[in-house]
């Protein structure tokens, strides 16, 4: 190919901005991936990821089982498992917003439900604490939220099926696996309380049973809000979107 310019002719067919070895866009972009995948931190995030991947199928299968035998070492997954509880059922709340058609829906449909959900479960482990300690029980802290984590790992299954029924309209379904989400909350509550020996505390006044039930309205009381606020919200966006029409 002649230059233009009358110079010596170019050697490179593509053109004087093309040399020749060039990475092309495709061979950068490879390049670039796989230096992601060597940076530290991702590979100590598929890690993380492959050990929470582990724990959550054994502790799928055998929930009780495996609270039983698990570790100290495992705190971390069980904060995952909550983390994943409060933001799958805010998905599941926005998700039915969105069916709905519903106006405003990330404060009410998403931001609420994460929050109402993330304090519901930090008022269970609190409670439980609390009654643990009324009891003058011996006991590990990080131990026991990872026991309530290892048992709130069936939740975290039962709100991927809600949302994945409510995406193809089967409400009532969707409604009731989420429900029994929110049962394995308590379950995962007193299950854990009942792995310690109560009522040592000998002559003293108040009945275990008490504390127990308080703790349970405590935290009933938080999910109760969760579900009314919800239902407020979209009551207050559907009323929005007639008055619009």
């Amino acid at each position: 190919m002649n230059n233009p310019e009358g110079g010596t002719p170019f050697t490179n067919p593509e053109g004087p901005n093309n040399q020749p070895g060039q990475p092309q866009p495709q061979r950068k972009v490879s390049e670039q991936f796989n230096n992601l995948l060597k940076d530290e931190r991702v590979q100590q995030a598929q890690a993380v990821g492959k050990q929470y991947w582990s724990f959550y199928l054994r502790a799928l299968t055998r929930p009780y089982s495996t609270m039983r035998e698990i570790p100290v070492a495992h705190f971390m997954n069980s904060l995952i498992t909550m983390g994943l509880t409060a933001l799958l059922t805010a998905l599941y709340f926005l998700t039915l917003f969105i069916k709905w058609d519903v106006s405003a829906i990330f404060g009410p449909g998403f931001l609420k439900p994460l929050l109402l959900t993330a304090v519901g479960l930090a008022v269970a482990c609190g409670a439980t604490y609390a009654v643990l300690r009324l009891e003058k029980v011996s006991f590990d802290f990080k131990l026991l939220i990872t026991r309530m984590g290892t048992l709130l790992v069936p939740a975290v299954a039962l709100l991927v099926l809600a949302i994945l029924t409510l995406l193809v309209s089967l409400y009532s379904f969707s409604t009731t696996l989420v429900a029994l989400s929110f049962l394995f909350v308590f379950i995962s509550m007193n299950t854990a309380l009942f792995q310690y020996p109560l009522n040592t505390g000998g002559s003293r006044g108040i009945d275990t049973l008490y504390p127990i039930a308080i703790a349970n309205i405590v935290t009933g009381y938080i999910f109760y809000k969760l579900i009314t606020s919800v239902i407020a919200g979209a009551a207050f966006g559907m009323l929005s979107n007639s008055f619009n029409l």
